[in-house]
């Protein structure tokens, strides 16, 4: 039986890959229950919250308007950030932020960011890559034209709001399901060796990632690489308490943190 790790205030949570929007509407309200449940916790407890990209599985606001799914995380997310601003490191579904989530009280990167816990230096990465060619980790071609400036204006242009969204819905679940299990694997490797790099680079202590969907707690001399796996289908997201950083599984429905057996 896994152990249940116990929070505090002052802990934090470390979340990916939700994929909120990305099922039928069964299994999005499933989802949308679960994430909720945990945004609550993190209020009752006074943790804090990171998402590490992918918290929708799309996501795009303009003229106003914006996924309607999104309404009740929402306003849980705004309760949570009335407390500490969730930092929202974007990823290749949801980088089309807009005055919602800023209004929402998120603290938005597109790119990484490097926090301090304790005193470990602790660099954050969705996993699809990076614009800044110093750190080795280039974006697929057809993820930078998605995130460009010029491809986003002239896509808002020409398409209303509803029927951009709706382009948008389509096109992500159709990528996902494109996806053949070379691709995923190839990724996987890609990501996990580049986490690595930078251990052994020195430019982290530890490195925490999503993207590719399967957990990983790898300790060894260079540092600790976590990868948060995805909580859409398995639960699974890492947390930081007086103990250090731990793998665990999001138990919804006793509301406890279960460790992940690896």
């Amino acid at each position: 039986m896994s152990d249940s790790v116990a929070l505090e205030k002052g802990d934090v949570i470390f979340v990916s890959d939700v994929h909120l929007g990305g099922f039928s509407p069964e299994i999005n309200s499933e989802i949308e229950d679960r994430l909720i449940l945990l945004i609550d916790e993190a209020i009752g407890k006074n943790c804090r919250v990171i998402v590490v990209g992918d918290l929708f599985d799309y996501w795009m606001e303009y003229r106003g308007v914006w996924p309607e799914y999104g309404n009740r995380v929402l306003e849980h997310f705004e309760k949570l950030n009335k407390q500490q601003p969730t930092l929202f490191i974007t990823g290749n579904h949801d980088n089309w932020t807009g005055p919602r989530l800023v209004r929402a009280g998120f603290e938005l990167e597109s790119e990484t960011k490097t926090i301090t816990l304790g005193n470990q230096k602790v660099m954050l990465a969705h996993g699809d890559g990076l614009s800044d060619t110093e750190f080795g980790f280039p974006r697929p071609l057809f993820h930078r034209l998605l995130r460009n400036p010029y491809f986003v204006k002239i896509f808002q242009t020409i398409l209303p709001p509803l029927a951009g969204i709706s382009v948008m819905r389509s096109f992500s679940r159709a990528s996902r399901k494109r996806d053949s299990v070379e691709k995923l694997q190839r990724e996987t490797t890609q990501i996990d060796n580049w986490a690595m790099r930078m251990l052994k680079s020195g430019r982290a202590d530890v490195m925490i990632c999503g993207h590719h969907h399967k957990p990983v707690f790898n300790k060894s001399n260079e540092g600790l690489y976590i990868n948060l796996g995805n909580f859409c289908h398995d639960s699974t997201l890492a947390v930081y308490t007086r103990n250090g950083f731990e793998l665990v599984k999001w138990q919804a429905d006793t509301r406890q943190f279960l460790t992940y057996t690896r």
